[in-house]
């Protein structure tokens, strides 16, 4: 645990925070003091802390009612309370409010310096967790061309050699224990296990373990958040715990006696659908598991679901083969085979040739295409009239990836729309097969899933309906706090109304609490929109936005002040919104570097041929002998633990998408500037550059 942590020591007996300062200063960590808790908000605003010790029973603000306060302005900031033996079921309460742990007093040096330790090591693993959760947002971005940024890495070439060697395997199981061997290889973890939902979907059936030991788990009887592994399905997100001790989630779980430390990996294997998890345990060296740890485990359990889905495809493709095949052994030509087979069946089916003219059609497929009779020979787009443009679109892309070489894909949902009976839902899948006597074709499936789809809708609304409900209970005990304090500040100014500084300084606090409401409010009125969606495009200027206000609260405990000027064609040309991730670390990055305060000048501009946008902080610098790595995979200039170091070279990768590139411009001592440069658009050449600015600043 780094010596230099910065400590509030808050507590109304002079002689008790005396004897914690000298505690702590001799520790080696930087220690301020106050007597009370408005003196404690003071401090806060003025400087950053990495804990904060408070005493419960203070006159005016007491420890939990300051509490609160940090929990409202500062939600990241760790908090321990200091508790007297009469007072410890406020010291519970505090723990329910948020506070990290208790001390009783009087307080003994072993126990506070192991408190604190503990609190700090909390704090630390939590930084950690979020810096971890960008970096996978980016990686995922990129999907399996992470594998590109370090081709070089020993890591990244086992990896690239499991996902060839994955190729060639059929056994399940045997798959199953190469990316065990390989998770096991890149972590040094002496124990692991892979667990896979058997064909219903219903139970999960251990498929490779270090011991050998197989076993059924059926998650019917986990509650949703119970058990590890249940937890990780349901949020779908790769789960690191350094120490289960300091995790709230698990406490449950501390006592592994079968296991030799308390870090343990736990990544879902998720592409299309969710397939299983990988467990890992126990280092080699009895150590933490690292992000980075978890980041390779992440990117091989994307590898084993690309694997597991080609397999999934290759056997439907095997499937309509074998059918195929065995309808009839005198077969002439497709034709007759379809009209054989596919015209008792309620699936719509479809036959094409390369050049997507219709070679069949079966009347479950004329009828989904709201047609009243075939018409083979004419091109099959033209037949499906009712698509949309997305789905058109989406159709073709997948009609290509097949005259690439692919054997199967499976298209997802598209809509019908229907002149007299609405708009149908229906499931697209393309099969290639060769036909003897017409080369090569392509069927099309169609599988009728309106009525599925509708109940789906209802269902999920009736489930959003319960949540929201339970929602509102929790919404009720979260307004309640600041509320609180918003009432007794206004109850303070009205104690205080012959004094205009007590009642600036009462309001000023009860409208920061209103605030408070209002955030919460809002994020409130964002989940209860069951039907929003997503954009998988959008404005540089409301990407920018965006990535903004994700971090105002961050920057704001930092004391940055952050300022946003665009050109207006930032307004008007939009890019895929896998931009904002780029935006979000370099802000986020450039945050961090100012740990006592600063300014972020975000400037958008237009050049000729391109955009530029400058990430401008007046921090630190950075080293020039660090300058030519910055970009490059795993190199961080953050401490061990607290950064991957990949979140600028996946910023890099992302850009170039767009054939666009990030530079870097540092001064050590004045500050540095990221420079991300788009190419303009087409049909953008023609328009003049403008000087008008849109201005925001935060």
């Amino acid at each position: 645990m780094p010596k230099s942590a910065k400590i509030l020591v808050v507590d109304d007996e002079s002689a008790v925070l005396e004897i914690i300062r000298k505690i702590l200063v001799d520790r080696g960590y930087i220690v301020d003091v106050a007597s009370n808790g408005l003196e404690a908000l003071k401090f806060l605003e003025k400087s950053r802390y990495d804990l904060v010790l408070s005493d419960v029973k203070m006159p005016e603000i007491d420890g939990l009612e300051l509490l609160q306060q940090i929990g409202l302005l500062y939600p990241d900031l760790t908090t321990v309370m200091l508790s007297a033996f009469a007072t410890i079921r406020d010291a519970v309460a505090a723990i329910k409010l948020g506070a990290f742990d208790y001390i009783a007093k009087p307080v003994y040096p072993e126990d506070l310096l192991y408190s604190i330790e503990r609190a700090l090591k909390f704090n630390e693993l939590r930084q950690a967790t979020q810096e971890l959760e960008w970096t996978l947002k980016g990686a995922e971005a990129l999907g399996l061309q992470v594998l590109e940024l370090a081709p070089e890495a020993d890591e990244f070439q086992i990896l690239e050699s499991i996902r060839q060697e994955a190729k060639q395997i059929e056994d399940l199981n045997q798959l199953s224990e190469i990316f065990l061997q390989g998770a096991q290889k890149i972590t040094m973890a002496s124990r692991g296990s892979i667990f896979l939902f058997d064909q219903e979907g219903i139970h999960l059936k251990c498929t490779a373990r270090s011991d050998n030991q197989n076993y059924d788990i059926d998650l019917k009887s986990i509650r949703p958040g119970e058990g590890v592994m249940g937890y990780v399905l349901q949020t779908g997100r790769p789960l690191l715990v350094a120490d289960v001790a300091l995790e709230p989630r698990f406490y449950h779980h501390q006592k592994r006696k079968r296991y030799a430390t308390n870090s343990f990996v736990v990544a879902p294997i998720i592409g299309e659908k969710s397939w299983g998890v990988i467990n890992l345990a126990d280092r080699c060296d009895l150590k933490e598991f690292s992000p980075r740890e978890l980041f390779l485990v992440w990117l091989l359990a994307r590898i084993f679901a690309e694997n597991l889905q080609h397999r999934e495809y290759e056997a439907k493709s095997r499937s309509i083969d074998a059918l195929l095949k065995s309808s009839r052994a005198e077969l002439i030509d497709v034709r007759e085979c379809f009209d054989h087979l596919s015209t008792p069946v309620s699936m719509g089916l479809a036959v094409v040739d390369q050049n997507l003219k219709i070679c069949y059609l079966n009347p479950t497929f004329v009828r989904l295409c709201d047609r009243r009779k075939s018409r083979v020979g004419s091109e099959i787009f033209s037949f499906m009239k009712g698509l949309s443009s997305s789905d058109h679109k989406r159709l073709q892309q997948c009609f290509e990836r097949i005259f690439q070489g692919e054997k199967a894909i499976d298209c997802g949902r598209i809509a019908m729309a229907h002149a007299e009976h609405g708009n149908s839902i229906c499931l697209a899948q393309l099969m290639r097969f060769d036909s003897p006597a017409l080369g090569q074709q392509i069927m099309i499936v169609l599988e009728d899933i309106t009525e599925i789809s509708q109940m789906q809708q209802r269902l999920a609304l009736y489930e959003h309906l319960a949540i929201m409900g339970k929602l509102s209970t929790c919404v009720v005990h979260e307004l309640n706090n600041p509320l609180d304090g918003v009432k007794r500040y206004i109850s303070l100014a009205q104690l205080k109304k012959d004094s205009s500084e007590d009642v600036a300084r009462y309001l000023s606090e009860a409208q920061k609490g209103l605030q408070k409401m209002s955030l919460a409010i809002s994020s409130i009125l964002n989940v209860a929109n069951p039907n929003r969606i997503l954009k998988t495009q959008d404005t540089l200027l409301s990407q920018l936005r965006e990535a903004v206000k994700i971090l105002l609260l961050q920057a704001k405990e930092q004391r940055v002040e952050i300022v946003l000027s665009t050109a207006p064609i930032f307004e008007e040309i939009s890019f895929g919104t896998d931009l904002y991730t780029v935006f979000v670390n370099l802000i986020k990055n450039a945050i961090q570097a100012m740990s006592e305060g600063g300014k972020v000048e975000i400037i958008g501009q237009e050049r000729k041929d391109d955009l530029e946008i400058h990430f401008k902080d007046n921090g630190p610098g950075i080293d020039p002998k660090n300058l030519e790595n910055i970009f490059k995979p795993f190199f961080t200039t953050k401490s061990e633990g607290q950064g991957l170091g990949l979140g600028l070279a996946i910023c890099q990768k992302i850009v170039a998408r767009y054939h666009g590139h990030i530079s870097l411009q540092s001064v050590l001592g004045q500050g540095s500037d990221f420079i991300v440069r788009l190419p303009l658009p087409d049909e953008f050449h023609a328009k003049a550059p403008k000087d008008r600015f849109a201005r925001v600043t935060h």
